[in-house]
């Protein structure tokens, strides 16, 4: 007799829960409908989308990357400072290593030059992966003079100008390149 009784119990309980999920469904399915207003590039998920969608953010492979990006996105800014530094540094080389030629009579040397880091924004990809972009102009100036020590000290012509943009990756704890 108590057996009967909880299976009947069991059998209202699974049919309830049934009729709930198929009116939920049918409502959520109303909720869903294309609006006559709402533009054709916003496509609704599938229920069974969202939750693919749900389980994957939530995997401890996900939260790890999440926890990880934190981390990465507070430090990126001072990553890009450095950055900003290294290429002060390899300008202040190049302008030490000219290469003279000689052009018409005129000694000439051209060296790369760096202006300062305009852009610096860290982002997670699709997967969680943290990505870290970083933007700065590039210039070749043109040197001449009659000689060496004229075309050094004489105003640097810029001969091109190149928008760089380089991406970085988070990984073991610390940003490469």
């Amino acid at each position: 007799m108590m057996f009967t009784r909880t299976a009947e119990i069991r059998a209202v309980v699974a049919t309830l829960a049934i009729t709930v999920l198929f009116v939920a469904s049918a409502a959520r399915a109303q909720s869903k409908a294309p609006d006559a207003v709402a533009s054709p590039a916003a496509k609704k998920k599938t229920l069974g989308q969202e939750v693919k969608a749900l389980v994957v953010k939530y995997t401890p492979d996900r939260i790890k990357r999440d926890l990880e990006f934190k981390k990465a996105a507070a430090l990126f800014p001072d990553f890009c400072h450095h950055w900003e530094q290294d290429l002060h540094e390899r300008e202040t080389n190049n302008l030490s290593k000219l290469k003279f030629n000689v052009k018409a009579g005129f000694k000439t040397a051209t060296y790369t030059a760096y202006g300062k880091v305009a852009g610096c924004e860290s982002h997670q990809s699709k997967d969680g992966y943290s990505i870290g972009k970083l933007s700065y102009e590039e210039f070749i100036y043109y040197l001449a003079g009659k000689s060496e020590d004229e075309a050094k000290h004489a105003s640097p012509r810029a001969i091109s100008e190149i928008r760089t943009t380089e991406i970085f990756r988070w990984d073991n704890g610390k940003w490469f390149y």
